[in-house]
């Protein structure tokens, strides 16, 4: 019983380390539109998101959570150290930057879950 109990610690650990997560707020009045969270690789060359999320019409503040389940491609892993942007896009298409969007400036590392952004005008 007790390698099973612990067994299941350490997969459920090894799950949570896997991921990335934290809270997206807002100063001011909320704009409508839909809020993209993606990771990219830290100072990679890669220009597209290892991993993105979208919620339509988002009530802040917004948590989330990334992971593999996420990927955009599902063959490149989920690793780190990533760079986390959240943009909040008035037409619903991720690629339109006229909306707002904040980054991290810091390396953030799997298993972080304490990630805060604040997009503001």
């Amino acid at each position: 019983m007790r390698l099973i109990l612990l067994m299941s610690f350490l997969v459920s650990n090894m799950a949570f380390a896997q991921t990335i997560s934290g809270e997206v707020s807002i100063k001011g009045n909320t704009p409508k539109g839909t809020l993209f969270i993606f990771a990219k690789k830290f100072n990679g060359q890669m220009p597209m998101p290892l991993a993105v999320k979208k919620i339509e019409n988002p009530v802040f503040p917004v948590k989330f959570e990334l992971s593999q389940k996420d990927a955009m491609m599902k063959q490149i892993p989920f690793e780190g150290p990533f760079t986390v942007t959240a943009r909040l896009s008035p037409s619903g298409n991720a690629m339109d930057k006229s909306g707002l969007e904040v980054s991290t400036k810091k390396k953030i590392e799997l298993g972080q879950k304490d990630i805060k952004l604040i997009l503001s005008k």
